[in-house]
């Protein structure tokens, strides 16, 4: 069975566009979710659960794809370069809903009087979670990034969002990095969480360039597309 999100003639995911060349689409998503994240990062919201993360979702992507703020409906897999190869063991489509109500009812616990240092080493957790859960076709690691720095304002906790622009690839990187069950390192997602939140801290020098998560080089990274999984 074919990827149904993908057109039925070429490997380019279907959009509304009707963009049938990946650069070309890769340069136009590029476009529209710059303007997409400044209307985020421009929200407040009073409430951090599903419908929130599937907003921001739509609201980065909805003039691109016509299921920007819907669930995934298929598995995947993506060679990481980061891990030798191996790829991610995303949640199954039946189970994205059940694990993020999970997740946000950790985020209910959540208090602004909380320590900061505190809560940007469970923002760290609670983001790498859903990133894990991957709940979206495509666009995850902008979504997942956009909620936790709107979610860390509510909290009274002004990240520095442009650092995590700049830093794209060694985000996504060191998110993969927390996704491995007992053999995560959250380090590489800790240093620039703490950094953005102006937390010193003595392990590591602040403001560094994030040019390499573990042994691999940031520069190295090459984005590749998510391939379907086909379990029948």
């Amino acid at each position: 069975m074919r990827d149904p999100y993908l057109y039925e003639d070429v490997d380019v995911l279907k959009n509304l566009a009707n963009i049938k060349d990946n650069e070309k689409l890769r340069q136009m998503e590029g476009d529209l979710t710059v303007i997409g994240m400044a209307v985020v990062y421009a929200k407040k919201y009073d409430k951090f659960d599903i419908n929130t993360l599937c907003d921001i979702h739509k609201t980065i992507f909805g003039g691109l794809y016509e299921w920007a703020g819907e669930f995934r409906t298929i598995q995947m897999t993506k060679s990481e370069k980061v891990l030798g190869g191996d790829t991610v063991r995303y949640a199954e489509p039946s189970q994205i809903s059940k694990q993020l109500k999970d997740i946000f009812k950790e985020i209910s616990k959540l208090k602004p009087n909380m320590p900061k240092q505190e809560l940007v080493f469970k923002l760290v957790r609670i983001t790498s979670t859903i990133w894990h859960i991957h709940p979206f076709r495509e666009g995850n690691t902008r979504t997942v990034v956009a909620f936790s720095v709107l979610l860390a304002d509510y909290l009274g906790i002004d990240l520095d969002y442009n650092l995590f622009v700049d830093n794209a690839s060694y985000v996504r990187n060191a998110l993969v990095w927390c996704t491995q069950g007992i053999y995560s390192i959250y380090e590489y997602l800790e240093r620039i969480y703490y950094d953005a939140a102006s937390i010193k801290q003595d392990e590591y020098s602040k403001n560094q360039n994030y040019e390499f998560v573990g042994e691999y080089k940031i520069s190295d990274y090459k984005e590749e597309p998510h391939i379907y999984l086909d379990n029948e």
